[in-house]
């Protein structure tokens, strides 16, 4: 079943995206044009295009620490009982499972081998996980000074606005060079998109029906 899939779905795919590259070189040849006779209208198209948007303004919400625990921690032992639970519960199901039968997705891209492999991964790590949950379940509800202590070297907050703040700036070098000179980089874009046009065309024309 999923060898059959897969040769429906890949032509599919390759079909799409050979179809796309077409559109997006024709897209690019009008632009070109439009560049090489020095169009008003994509000119103020670049101009409309050209506009700053502040994701870290937007994500800035995600990107702050929100302290859950003093609201989770009003009732210890119902949180602490439904982590032990849950945990225990995963634990005695997880003994006799195979997880195998979940990767027959990858069937014919891994090896019997590599799959089993995944699994007996998979299987040690959900292992560990709800061992450690249970752990911590048990610690919230007996020893929660215990608890409090470890969360001193654990709780603290790492923030990525800082290492990614140049991502967010505008690079306007390649556009200011494109306004320049819009003939010569207008009539190299047309050129181009029209071979891309025809190389993407005549591979579409190859496809099997």
């Amino acid at each position: 079943m999923n060898h059959l899939i897969s040769q429906v779905s890949y032509p599919v795919f390759l079909y799409m995206t050979l179809l796309f590259f077409l559109i997006a070189s024709a897209f690019s040849f009008l632009v070109g044009i439009g560049l090489a006779l020095r169009s008003r209208r994509v000119m103020r198209l670049f101009d409309a295009l050209n506009r700053w948007i502040s994701v870290r303004q937007m994500i800035k919400p995600l990107t702050m620490p929100h302290d859950v625990e003093p609201t989770l921690m009003k009732q210890p032992v119902w949180l602490g009982g439904t982590i032990t639970a849950g945990a225990a519960a995963a634990l005695f199901l997880l003994q006799d499972v195979d997880l195998r039968p979940a990767l027959l997705l990858f069937d014919g891209s891994l090896t019997p081998l590599e799959m089993g492999g995944i699994a007996d991964n998979l299987k040690s790590f959900l292992l560990v996980g709800n061992a450690v949950c249970l752990l911590v379940g048990i610690a919230i509800v007996f020893f929660p000074r215990t608890l409090s202590v470890v969360e001193r070297y654990t709780d603290h907050w790492y923030t990525v606005r800082r290492s990614t703040r140049p991502l967010d700036m505008m690079h306007m070098e390649v556009d200011s060079w494109v306004l320049k000179h819009p003939t010569s980089v207008g009539v190299t874009m047309s050129l181009l998109s029209v071979s891309l046009g025809v190389m993407m065309y005549s591979l579409l024309q190859s496809l099997p029906a």
